[in-house]
């Protein structure tokens, strides 16, 4: 952990921030391992602050490295430690996760501190996975391997969305790991990309996706699949082959300094060509790592290049309204030569 804050010291001496108040709870967690619901980390160039309050008093005591601790008795940022900024001039906030509240209650205490925005410095950190994080990373997916398999040998007409939903997150959570709300989409409901499972029973002829994840250890894993109850309509069958092609063919452009949006025209060129262009209308994928979805971002205006470290879903998908849809999501790690598929789960089409 103390690593991480030196790592962070250094981005902010580059951007002038003589401080840095970390809010958001996931950059929190990277930076000294706590994993309440409310905490908070003030970082200078010579040292580093965690707060929190009465209810995690033995929980920081074991979770938080590389930083001093503070348990605080009123609101942080209602009572704010401005013994700790003496001499400070420009102090970092992530303004996506500060309320205009809180900024006004830290903008009365600190009238002489100057208030720099500054999201991204703790995201570039936590782009570039260490061995450890990657790690954690593959175990988060070979749990969601291994639920899929149980579910698709279990999978019949007259389940119903939600149950199916249910009995993954069920799953996961008898693994010891928490889940993600899965998405369970079928028939025509596979025509939304991030379809709410409903009260719809599976019908024989069937395309059913599932987009299910969990967190091992405070990383993720993220996968998507797309199977057939029987067999499927000719249109879909041939959608299937083309979603899978445009996956192979950005797999095949992944190595480090490839363009980020370069690698999402391989996909959405070759389902251009194929006809289907206006029914590819998300990104081809996004980075993990603590969340689901992190740095870098795989899209058609991305400015980013990949780098080893990095770790990326690539998930083309066609959806058709009034037919359903097809999407294939595998999580790749970027090596120095190239990419480590981090997913095991079959990609053939599966006719059940």
């Amino acid at each position: 952990m103390r690593k991480r804050i030196t790592a962070l010291r250094r981005l902010m001496a580059k951007e002038g921030l003589s401080a840095m108040l970390v809010s958001d709870l996931p950059n929190v967690r990277y930076l000294c391992g706590f994993t309440g619901s409310n905490g908070a980390l003030l970082v200078t160039q010579r040292n580093a602050w965690f707060f929190t309050d009465f209810r995690y008093k033995e929980q920081m005591k074991r979770e938080v490295r590389g930083c001093r601790c503070e348990m605080r008795k009123r609101d942080l940022y209602a009572d704010f430690p401005t013994r700790h900024l003496k001499g400070i001039k420009k102090l970092g906030i992530e303004e996506a996760y500060l309320s205009v509240y809180r900024f006004n209650l830290l903008k009365r205490q600190l009238r002489k501190v100057r208030f720099v925005p500054a999201k991204g410095i703790v995201l570039r950190l936590r782009r570039r996975k260490e061995p450890s994080e990657f790690e954690l990373i593959r175990k988060a997916q070979a749990v969601t391997d291994r639920v899929f398999r149980e579910i698709i040998a279990r999978l019949r007409p007259g389940m119903v969305e939600r149950d199916l939903a249910a009995e993954i997150e069920f799953r996961f959570r008898q693994a010891g790991e928490s889940a993600f709300p899965a998405i369970v989409a079928s028939g025509p409901n596979a025509a939304m990309p991030h379809a709410e499972p409903s009260r719809r029973r599976l019908r024989s002829r069937d395309v059913v996706t599932f987009d299910i994840g969990c967190r091992y250890q405070g990383y993720c894993s993220d996968m998507t699949r797309t199977v057939f109850l029987g067999k499927p309509e000719p249109d879909l069958a041939q959608v299937y082959y083309i979603v899978l092609e445009a996956q192979k063919r950005a797999l095949d452009a992944i190595r480090p300094g490839a363009k980020c949006a370069e690698v999402d025209a391989r996909a959405r060129d070759y389902i251009r060509g194929m006809g289907y262009g206006e029914c590819f209308g998300h990104g081809l994928g996004h980075g993990v790592g603590i969340e689901v979805h992190e740095q870098p971002g795989l899209h058609a205006t991305a400015k980013d290049r990949l780098a080893p470290g990095d770790v990326v879903t690539i998930e083309p998908g066609i959806y058709i309204p009034g037919l359903g849809g097809v999407r294939i999501e595998d999580m790749v790690l970027v090596t120095s030569d190239g990419y480590e598929n981090l997913t095991r789960s079959p990609k053939r089409l599966i006719q059940l």
